[in-house]
């Protein structure tokens, strides 16, 4: 996967979360929910606050991830260890949403890990590859 294809996955996920996030919304709230100035707080089930976490997660991973993908794109960083990188990196932040939605606790950190370890494989390939 080239890094390209690999920020424009990413940005597609996170629009993906973005979704589920408002219409898992709309869908217990009501549809006027979205549209109500005078919403109070609101109790929110188990599975809307994963929803909710995984989404502020993935808000998250970006501060770290977008910035290294465009570095390695800007740069023109090529080759088979930072394209396998960016594909885990896809790959692990898609798991992490997934397993964070179900609610399984112990198998997420590794999806986690995936998706942190490969952005610090493509930053320290970028910095190592003298382009920088």
């Amino acid at each position: 996967m080239t890094l390209i294809t690999a920020l424009v996955l990413f940005g597609l996920l996170t629009l993906i979360m973005l979704g589920v996030e408002i219409f898992f919304t709309y869908a217990t709230q009501g549809f006027g929910y979205g549209f109500s100035a005078n919403r109070g707080p609101v109790e929110r089930s188990p599975l809307a606050l994963r929803i909710q976490r995984a989404y502020q997660n993935q808000i998250e991973a970006t501060a770290y991830g977008v910035p290294v993908l465009a570095a390695a794109v800007v740069a023109g960083l090529q080759g088979t260890g930072p394209e396998m990188a960016a594909l885990i990196f896809v790959a692990g932040r898609t798991a992490f949403a997934v397993l964070y939605y179900s609610g399984v606790t112990f198998i997420r950190v590794p999806a986690f890990l995936m998706g942190t370890l490969s952005t610090f494989y493509i930053a320290y390939a970028l910095l190592t590859s003298g382009m920088v």
